[in-house]
């Protein structure tokens, strides 16, 4: 699994975040080992990905299996985000006119295939839905599925607005505050201070307070003060969808 452009950067670990707990939590996709995206004080060079040059046109194209080119990699995006499957008011996490790029990688189907295949999820904030787009780089064709409630796990960068709008909440981040202060002896101020991590949030039947989450785009995370602890994330989530933050029980 490869790195789009800054602002669509690459979720590399699938897991989801179930009323709480933690599923799938790492998997080999493609020969490489998917780890959780980290930002924040730890986080800054896992985060970090490199500009891209817009291709519009179609590459030297690698071995079916082969890892993806640059070139290959915004092609794919390219080509994954201007189909028409995609609506023309589509908007990313920060009302960009463009979709949220989640993933991008090599088709997992069938290992035999002789095309160069490339699945590249995206979400699309307006209307709360996922995209799988199907590329085929050869082509230039995309097979789309879309489905809304689908909640892959969420890109660095969605990860970072999440904790800017639960930093810019001042009742909700009262406590987490109080609590990094406690530890510390310092305000809390910036996610460069702490390393976070998060996970798609969907609610189970017994969570209170999340309702909204079965369909926006909802984040939990984890704080972690450097060199030290976790401080308690546990009462809320983040609603990227509607730019809130939920308290949960």
């Amino acid at each position: 699994m490869q790195s789009p452009p800054r602002k669509t950067r690459t979720r590399r670990l699938p897991y989801a975040i179930l009323g709480g707990g933690v599923v799938a939590a790492a998997a080999i996709v493609g020969g490489f080992l998917a780890i959780p995206a980290v930002s924040g004080a730890s986080g800054a060079e896992s985060s970090a990905t490199e500009e891209l040059d817009e291709v519009t046109s179609k590459p030297d194209l690698g071995a079916p299996r082969d890892p993806l080119s640059p070139d290959e990699l915004s092609y794919a995006i390219h080509l994954a985000s201007t189909d028409e499957s995609v609506p023309d008011d589509v908007t990313s996490v920060d009302g960009s006119d463009a979709p949220q790029v989640l993933s991008v990688d090599i088709a997992n189907g069938d290992v035999d295939a002789t095309g160069r295949l490339v699945d590249v999820f995206l979400f699309d904030y307006t209307s709360n839905q996922t995209f799988l787009q199907r590329v085929d780089l050869a082509g230039g064709s995309v097979e789309s599925t879309a489905k809304a409630g689908v909640q892959p796990p969420p890109t660095p960068d969605e990860v970072d607005y999440a904790f800017s709008l639960f930093l810019d909440d001042a009742v909700a981040s009262a406590a987490v505050r109080a609590e990094y202060a406690a530890v510390t002896g310092d305000e809390l101020e910036s996610i460069d201070q702490l390393a976070v991590t998060g996970g798609a949030f969907v609610p189970d039947a017994g969570t209170l307070g999340a309702d909204a989450c079965g369909l926006d785009r909802c984040v939990e995370m984890q704080f972690r003060v450097s060199g030290g602890g976790y401080l308690d994330t546990t009462g809320f989530v983040v609603d990227l969808s509607a730019k809130s933050v939920i308290g949960i029980k």
